[in-house]
């Protein structure tokens, strides 16, 4: 019997896809795109195949960007989702809108895309509404859908929200708890990116609280987990957050060495580290070449904000106070649209309480005071920076005159970072007491902070510090 080219092409597609299918099912992300691709070639362009080919460029966008590659993720994504409008194929653009909403991005963007794939949807596909819902926090709509029909990848969301609302409450073990059984079941399911985001936002949410221990177990589990089944973001992920802690303890280079790690493309957070590592030795003009361009963050609010925070910061202390202006009021810009002002002040504090007008000050102290007030627990470190976040507080409440305040702020801050071993944090609340007893006539008490931050800045390596606390002694560094 002779074989045309199409039942050649047939059988080559059939091989290629079950290669991708078997590379899914060992979690080999990589392998499994190459195997899709390699199909894909076979097909694309042929309209007789338009169908085949949307659904093979929507699986192979979701291991792209299970493998840690956002850009060909997105592209390969949004080009199933025009082939499928083209062809009214609202399923189709449903299921690549789903992939594509698990890439972090604009809220409002997700938004707009999720509307849209949900008109076209309407009624016709629970299952994927009830997903389109909750990848874009409509958590209430997903799971009245989710509980009516069954869905078992949905349900789980209630526990979650169970999770959020324990740590709202001041009850941190049991928010552990029930994370750690979400991750149990999402991993059960084989819903391995959602699994692995279950132990790294319990990590996450640890270390913001000042539980650094914790937060560094529950890190370290989301790594593994994420090496594991070959997820290379959220590896990344959860590296950057033990990073951060390893930054915060002045252990640099174990830092560093986290950072040499890094997994797939490189987060624009391991660069802000190692400018901060550069800046602490006190080697300012490689730090000022380690300065991030905001394209970087790829249009994403936290990340774009995140990179004006850290360069407002570092220009200031290399003093260049004009660009670190403009810094500084392109983070106030952002940050006032994500509300993200309390996660992100630690880096530009300085030039905020130096440069910042005294509505921005406000602005920002106003935010920590709404986020203190509403939770049961204060956030005393910032986990995206590496920083504590009591001396912001004492810094803010000392500008706009409230030195009682700021002195209770700060000798809380001391307390947390001598108990989780910040020497750089602590040194900060003994440099912002020092400005408390200053401004109270207490200047014998002032000198006596200052010496006790100098040593904590000596030993822990902090050279840019220890050169600020020796400034304040008139001593030369």
């Amino acid at each position: 019997m002779q074989h045309t080219p199409d039942d050649e092409r047939a059988r080559a597609l059939a091989q290629y896809r079950a290669e991708a299918e078997r590379a899914e099912q060992s979690t080999l992300w990589e392998d499994a795109a190459r195997a899709y691709e390699q199909a894909l070639a076979l097909i694309a362009g042929d309209p007789d195949t338009a169908a085949d080919e949307a659904g093979l460029l929507t699986t192979l966008g979701r291991c792209y960007w299970l493998d840690g590659q956002a850009r060909p993720a997105w592209r390969t994504l949004r080009r199933a989702i025009a082939l499928c409008r083209d062809r009214g194929d609202a399923s189709g653009v449903a299921r690549a809108t789903v992939e594509l909403l698990a890439i972090w991005g604009p809220p409002d963007r997700q938004r707009a895309m999720a509307d849209e794939a949900l008109d076209l949807l309407g009624d016709t596909d629970p299952h994927l509404r009830a997903l389109l819902l909750l990848r874009t926090r409509r958590q209430d709509e997903a799971l009245e859908i989710a509980e009516r029909h069954g869905l078992e990848d949905v349900l789980p969301a209630r526990l979650n929200a169970q999770a959020w609302r324990a740590i709202d409450e001041g009850r941190p073990d049991e928010f552990i708890a029930v994370l750690r059984h979400t991750h149990e079941l999402y991993a059960a399911m084989r819903v391995h990116d959602v699994a692995a985001g279950q132990l790294r936002g319990a990590g996450f949410a640890m270390m913001q609280l000042g539980r650094l221990g914790d937060g560094i177990t529950l890190a370290e589990e989301a790594m593994a987990y994420a090496r594991r089944t070959h997820l290379r973001f959220h590896q990344q992920l959860a590296l950057m957050d033990l990073a951060g802690a390893a930054f915060a303890r002045c252990e640099f280079d174990r830092c560093a060495a986290l950072l040499d790690e890094t997994p797939g493309e490189v987060d624009f957070r391991a660069d802000l580290y190692r400018m901060w590592i550069a800046h602490h030795r006190g080697d300012t003009e490689r730090a000022l070449r380690l300065l991030v361009d905001p394209v970087r963050g790829g249009g994403a609010q936290t990340a774009v904000s995140q990179i004006h925070a850290a360069a407002a910061g570092m220009l200031f202390a290399a003093g260049q106070p004009d660009a670190a202006k403009r810094e500084l009021d392109a983070w106030a810009e952002v940050a006032r649209v994500g509300q993200s002002f309390v996660e992100e002040a630690a880096a530009p504090v300085d030039c905020l309480v130096a440069l910042g007008g005294d509505d921005l000050v406000r602005e920002v102290r106003q935010a920590f005071a709404e986020r203190d007030g509403r939770l049961r627990m204060r956030d005393r470190y910032s986990t995206l920076q590496g920083r504590g976040l009591d001396d912001v507080r004492g810094a803010l409440a000392l500008r706009l005159g409230a030195p009682d305040e700021a002195a209770a702020h700060l000798r809380e801050g001391l307390a947390w970072a001598e108990a989780e071993r910040c020497p750089v944090d602590a040194g900060r609340c003994l440099l912002g007491l020092a400005d408390v007893a200053l401004r109270q006539g207490r200047p014998d008490e002032a000198q006596s902070h200052v010496e006790a931050a100098a040593a904590l800045f000596e030993r822990a390596g902090a050279a840019h510090e220890l050169r600020r606390a020796h400034g304040r002694l008139n001593q030369p560094a």
